[in-house]
């Protein structure tokens, strides 16, 4: 045998190993948390039972499991085959992920801080009768490396500004948290728009060093003022700003894009079309100030039509796009009808920006960035303490989040980054 045929017989055998060998086929090993991670597992005994599990978090606190039959090509393709059984059900290439569930066990990690957090590490692995045959490491991102996060504390604003990566003006979206409080952090959508070239102010309003306690008495003025210093910033472009904002969060940016015309979109997550009352400290006060002035607010379901005409945003007012986005089995408030009641008022006034409005069977008020664990769908509320049941479904909440994410972005990309220049 000739030197060169038995090397030639020796690559072919090798590469009849590794095709027969079971592992992951992966083209990357970093994620944004929002970007579908495609898992394929190759070279496995067909029609062999294969459990493929997901682990993964600050302290490896969140799994998931499910089985799968190899095919006869000796794949397993989780974006083509529903599992045989496991933590959901159906197609879904990313079932895994929002499918987890947390050790109760594990110690809570420290608050996010107000920077570009570091990739958290997901350990995926490939077993046939109890031993593992294939393992891969993810990364996932909340933000991504290159985009810079600084702290704001200036002109009485409390946030954090992220700035994409690039020269000349970035299209800026202020975002906006709920009845929560606090910064929004990196995790939020503030993290996904930075991510793909948008300057983001996120800011918190309340419950936050240096700012009131609840949600009540919030002058507009202080949303101005951060308006203001957004436009300001050399990385900005003043003619392209939008505000995002979630729960409360919404109703605020329905409200500030009807008094301010430099806001030239909305995007509200499961908002309101009238202002409610002060939260959450059971006192019944205005949530909102204009001039020291209170604004009108209302209980919707208290039924007095009257309070809720005086209370009712003026969206017709808004100078740009809006999108609304609501979970038809909300049980935090009716966000779907709220909605609606939103998008006839427009038509009636024939508004003369684009408006649309995704209301989603499945899901309830959880909705929001994509692919991360949707089986806990109760919290206690940080400043009441109630237990706040959002509604929905694990299954119809994860499809809302990753079909709402994909509709914020196209609406964002379509109304505020290619918009011409006022």
């Amino acid at each position: 045998m000739s030197t060169i045929l038995f090397l030639l017989l020796a690559m072919l055998q090798q590469a009849d190993t590794s095709k027969s060998s079971p592992r992951f086929v992966t083209s990357q090993d970093t994620f944004l948390i929002d970007e579908p991670i495609p898992i394929v597992i190759s070279g496995l005994p067909a029609g062999k039972v294969v459990t493929v599990t997901l682990r993964g978090g600050e302290q490896q606190e969140w799994s998931s499991s499910a089985t799968f039959i190899a095919g006869q090509d000796g794949v397993v393709d989780l974006g083509r085959m529903a599992p045989r059984s496991g933590s959901y059900r159906g197609v879904d290439p990313m079932g895994l992920f929002w499918s987890a569930r947390r050790d109760p066990d594990a110690p809570h990690g420290f608050p996010e801080i107000a920077r570009n957090p570091p990739p958290q590490k997901w350990q995926i692995t490939a077993e046939i009768e109890k031993s593992v045959v294939a393992e891969t490491t993810v990364w996932r991102r909340a933000v991504a490396a290159d985009v810079t996060v600084t702290m704001v504390r200036e002109n009485g604003l409390v946030g954090a500004f992220y700035q994409p990566p690039g020269p000349g003006r970035h299209p800026a979206v202020m975002v906006l948290s709920g009845s929560g409080g606090g910064l929004p952090p990196a995790t939020s959508p503030a993290g996904g728009l930075a991510s793909r070239g948008y300057a983001v102010l996120a800011l918190a309003y309340f419950a936050a060093d240096g700012l009131p306690p609840s949600l009540s008495h919030i002058p507009l003025e202080y949303f101005g003022n951060a308006l203001s210093w957004l436009a300001a910033q050399p990385s900005v472009d003043s003619s392209r700003i939008g505000v995002l904002g979630t729960s409360r969060g919404g109703e605020l940016a329905l409200l500030l894009g009807s008094a301010y015309p430099q806001i030239t979109t909305v995007v509200a997550y499961v908002p309101s079309n009238v202002v409610w009352g002060g939260c959450c400290n059971s006192i019944n006060e205005p949530s909102w100030t204009v001039e020291g002035r209170p604004l009108s607010w209302v209980n919707p379901r208290a039924r007095d039509f009257a309070a809720m005409e005086r209370a009712t945003i003026r969206v017709e007012k808004i100078k740009g796009a809006v999108l609304l986005i609501s979970g038809r089995q909300d049980q935090v408030w009716n966000s779907t009808s709220m909605s609606e009641q939103a998008m006839s008022r427009l038509q009636r006034n024939h508004f003369a920006y684009a408006y649309k409005h995704v209301a989603y069977d499945g899901a309830g008020h959880a909705i929001g960035r994509p692919y991360s664990s949707t089986m806990d769908l109760e919290a206690r509320h940080p400043l009441s303490g109630r237990i706040m049941h959002f509604g929905g479904t694990p299954e119809g909440t994860a499809h809302a989040r990753e079909d709402s994410w994909r509709q914020t972005l196209a609406f964002l990309d379509e109304h505020l980054r290619r918009a011409l220049p006022q």
